[in-house]
């Protein structure tokens, strides 16, 4: 009885001192990987935000990532990453280059780890 009664009391105290979101709350993150395009841009942006628009305290980053690479983007508890992406127009092309792709949304609030391809 002894037993059962000190656990419930360190579990108890143990509890009062968890991190708010819990004691296996971590934040998340997205792994992007390229292994089409000899170079992409990317843009991409971790937001609360139930869209992916750009909002007021929310920095888009912008980065280009080789053929056969990856990125990690950390990403704090609550929030999503959004990304998009285009590849320069191949060499000796003479036309405008390509449009942004749409937004790809990475669900990452709870703490998840999500790996994606371009």
């Amino acid at each position: 009885m002894r037993i059962v009664l000190l656990s419930a009391l360190l579990l108890g105290t143990a509890s009062c001192a968890a991190p708010p979101g819990g004691i296996f709350a971590s934040p998340g993150r997205l792994t992007l990987s390229n292994f089409t395009y000899e170079l992409a841009d990317v843009e991409a942006v971790v937001t609360p935000y139930p869209d992916c628009g750009v909002h007021a305290g929310i920095v888009p980053m912008d980065f280009k990532l080789p053929l056969n690479s990856t990125w990690v983007i950390p990403a704090s508890l609550g929030s999503d990453v959004c990304w998009r992406h285009h590849a320069p127009p191949s060499a000796g092309a003479r036309t405008a280059p390509p449009p942004w792709s749409d937004w790809n949304r990475a669900f990452t609030a709870a703490g998840s780890s999500v790996d994606s391809r371009l």
